[in-house]
């Protein structure tokens, strides 16, 4: 199942990585709080399978000793604390009095700046990295036999609390209440790791079924209700109901995962099998598109397509996702071979 082995990345979720980042790019091309159906419907669900996704690519360890909790915090400054403070500065009108505004680190606060404020997701992802592996050490300590079991577990409180916290205005510092959220989805993932692999090499017929079904109750969940969909927003902690929102982030992280696991099996086991090397780069390269497409798709790429196509929005919709997506994924490789630091990368370069 591993796309290399050196890396250690398992292919199938690269390839789940990449059908996410298109769906959020897809998202964006209305802006922050349009609410036309397809977008509702993208994000009952898109952005709770990031989360899950990223619980799916970590293992858990548990932390002994203080360089241990060192090289943690390091590695998760630079993968997203450096990423968040560039784009913070490069994205906003230059000015002391953002300064603040980027420290707080809400969705609200970085709209006042005037900068991305998709930078939330990466401030949310690292207050929950902190809580899960907060949470893996106590499981370590109580010296539970199954590991993933009790993270699994533990994600039920996780919800409970970044449900329960009340609303404040300017949102809470860090994401700190979406954050809650966004550990339970992870520790979901951990949870889950190994059963999704083993289902992976189940027989086609029961995969496509799984597909199936998870399409299915993710229609029921949003496109059915029609306008009794709520446009849920992670980044402002809005859930709209509880029940729906959870039933329809579990049903679309299955039906990417299924499809994503189909997809991986038809290249291998097919008739004409092909190669997911395009797919998987994608899905190793989602934050640097997820940093870079927004404010081009939305400065540039719509208002260019409005000049000479008047159709249907999602028709313009799809269009501005492909060229965004495409220039996105350029940028990435140029960034990734001149100034990899940018998208939080890091390398070790050789000593002459």
């Amino acid at each position: 199942m591993r796309a290399k082995k050196k890396t250690g990345r398992i292919e199938l979720i690269d390839i789940a990585k990449a059908i996410t980042i298109i769906l959020v790019i897809l998202g964006h091309t209305t802006g922050n709080l349009e609410t036309p159906m397809y977008r509702r419907f993208l994000y009952a669900f898109h952005m709770p399978l990031f989360f899950f996704l990223a619980g799916l690519s970590i293992r858990p360890k548990v932390l002994k000793t203080l360089p241990e909790w060192k090289d943690f915090f390091k590695k998760n400054l630079l993968a997203l604390v450096v990423p968040y403070t560039i784009f913070a500065f490069i994205y906003a009108p230059f000015s002391f009095d953002n300064v603040p505004k980027f420290l707080y680190g809400s969705w609200q606060a970085l709209g006042k700046a005037g900068t991305l404020t998709s930078l939330w997701y990466l401030t949310s992802f690292f207050v929950a990295r902190v809580y899960c592996q907060l949470l893996v050490n106590l499981a370590g300590k109580i010296n539970v036999r199954s590991m993933r079991r009790i993270l699994g577990l533990l994600s039920v409180p996780m919800f409970a609390v970044g449900f329960l916290l009340p609303k404040i205005e300017g949102g809470y510092p860090w994401c700190l209440d979406v954050s809650f959220v966004s550990a339970g989805f992870i520790l979901l993932g951990m949870a889950l790791r190994h059963q999704i692999l083993i289902f992976a090499q189940a027989k086609g017929w029961i995969l496509s079924l799984f597909t199936l079904l998870s399409a299915a109750v993710l229609c029921c969940g949003t496109i059915l209700r029609g306008d009794a969909l709520e446009l849920s927003l992670m980044c402002r902690s809005v859930y709209g109901n509880i029940f729906w929102f959870m039933l329809n982030a579990i049903s679309g992280s299955a039906l990417v995962i299924g499809v994503s696991i189909l997809l991986f099996r038809v290249s291998r086991e097919g008739a004409w099998p092909f190669s997911t090397a395009a797919i998987t780069y994608v899905g190793q390269h989602t934050l640097g598109i997820f940093l870079l497409h927004k404010n081009f798709q939305l400065d540039l790429v719509i208002p260019w397509i409005h000049t000479w196509l008047a159709g249907p929005q999602l028709r313009v919709a799809c269009i501005a996702t492909c060229i965004s997506f495409a220039f996105s994924l350029l940028m990435c490789a140029i960034i990734e071979k001149y100034v990899p630091q940018l998208l939080g990368q890091f390398p070790r370069y050789p000593v002459r």
